[in-house]
């Protein structure tokens, strides 16, 4: 997964980067922060691979949902 799909992926499920973030876990001060999420987006820090299977898992699960 390369930071396009995700940010695709994000879009078509309506999700914002907060609460991917908050998912999986990306926090400062005890609250969730986007900046990892974004910078996985803009190609900034690279998307690894466990990283990559909680967000395809987050979003096959939200998918179900709707």
């Amino acid at each position: 997964m390369n930071g396009l799909e995700l940010k695709e992926l994000r879009k078509d499920t309506n999700t914002t980067q907060l609460e991917l973030a908050e998912y999986l876990g990306y926090q400062i001060n005890g609250l969730p922060n986007r900046s990892m999420i974004a910078r996985f987006e803009n190609g900034h820090a690279k998307i690894n691979t466990r990283v990559a299977m909680l967000c395809k898992l987050f979003f096959e699960t939200k998918k179900s949902i709707v």
